[in-house]
């Protein structure tokens, strides 16, 4: 028997698959395609610019992001930029600067002069050092999590529930495999959208802290699938690049999207299967990216202790656990995988901070 899920997302691939046929380039104007649809350029910084110094400075989890999400503006030159957005009158910076360590202190020097009183938002440790020297409050928002590959491995009893997902895919004969989204545009759409479906917030992508999906091939990104043994596709998770020195060191995921109805081990499976193409690759590392307000200490810097109660308080929080964003589970998910924490930081001018918060949800797409 057919679930009704599963037929739905077939005529949906059907359908799609008959645009892409007849020439259309018009993917299905579903909100998020509409939305976040490349808009023409308003920055300083061309496009060209951005890739050359993402490929010798982008070594964060946002890097990738900082350089291409759709309605970003760009401040900075061929030395180095940051990336930001506006909401509410309040100017949020997007991730750390991409520029030489030796440049990051100019640049953000710089910045202050033409934006006032701006709040930062996923920084690194460096980027929050030379804020902390101009007077900003710096509060911990989270953590990212490193897996250097080098020494990582799936032995032990902490890893047995990646094994037991990999296995469990196997005995039934279903297949991981990476491809270009060309291949499987139409698959793609029809999943994404019934994993939409059952989100909290259904109407729209979550936008600038993590960017909306692209259904197109970007360069240098990796994408990994799970189809059953009829072929179907079941599940993904793609892979944004890390770079450093010109070289592709890594990848951070940045989606991961399954049927409703598919089981709970299509996405450590793939998780596994495309950590040891890395490995053998001899890439360097793969990021989880942020778990939003997860492990707050805030013990290295100045920081706002009035933010600092609303950001715990937040984490916490059974009804927005529930009803808007579940950053419990988001986190305890990648607590698994037994990686390296790293703090990431949200720089601030000032006392207060609601009407900031406020206007960084909307920004986000939370609210």
């Amino acid at each position: 028997m057919v679930s009704r899920t599963a037929v739905d997302v077939s005529k949906v691939a059907e359908a799609t698959s008959r645009q892409l046929a007849g020439g259309r380039t018009q993917r299905p104007q579903t909100y998020w395609a509409q939305s976040f649809a490349p808009s023409a350029e308003l920055d300083q910084v061309p496009r060209a610019v951005r890739l050359e110094l993402l490929r010798q400075f982008g070594s964060f989890s946002l890097a990738f992001s900082v350089a291409f999400q759709p309605h970003l503006k760009y401040f900075g030159d061929d030395r180095g930029y940051l990336a930001y957005r506006q909401r509410g009158g309040i100017t949020f910076v997007l991730g750390d600067p991409i520029c030489s360590p030796n440049r990051r202190a100019a640049l953000l020097r710089e910045f202050l002069l033409v934006h006032r009183r701006p709040s930062f938002v996923q920084i690194g440790r460096d980027t929050a050092e030379e804020l902390r020297g101009l007077g900003f409050f710096i509060n911990e928002m989270g953590i990212d999590t490193r897996l250097d590959l080098a020494t990582y491995s799936f032995a032990g009893k902490d890893k047995e529930w990646l094994r037991y997902a990999d296995n469990w895919v196997s005995k039934r004969h279903y297949r991981i495999e990476e491809a270009s989204i060309r291949q499987h545009e139409a698959e793609i759409v029809a999943l994404s959208e019934a994993w939409r479906s059952t989100r909290t917030i259904k109407r729209k992508e979550v936008r600038f802290l993590s960017r909306p999906i692209v259904m197109e091939d970007e360069v240098d990104a990796r994408r990994f699938f799970l189809f059953d043994d009829q072929g179907r596709m079941l599940a993904f998770v793609f892979f944004d690049p890390v770079y450093a020195q010109q070289r592709v060191v890594g990848y951070v995921t940045c989606f991961k999207r399954r049927l409703p109805e598919t089981t709970q081990y299509a996405e450590p499976a793939i998780m596994k299967r495309a950590i040891e193409v890395f490995q053998r690759e001899g890439r360097e590392c793969v990021l989880l990216g942020l778990s939003p307000l997860a492990n707050i200490e805030d013990r290295d810097f100045r920081c706002n202790r009035i933010l600092r109660g609303s950001l715990k308080y937040y984490y916490r929080a059974g009804w927005l656990n529930r009803y808007f964003y579940n950053l419990e589970g988001h986190a305890q998910y990648k607590a698994r995988f037994r990686g390296t924490e790293e703090k990431v930081y949200y720089a601030t001018p000032a006392w207060f901070n609601s009407y900031r918060l406020l206007a960084l949800t909307s920004l986000c797409g939370i609210f």
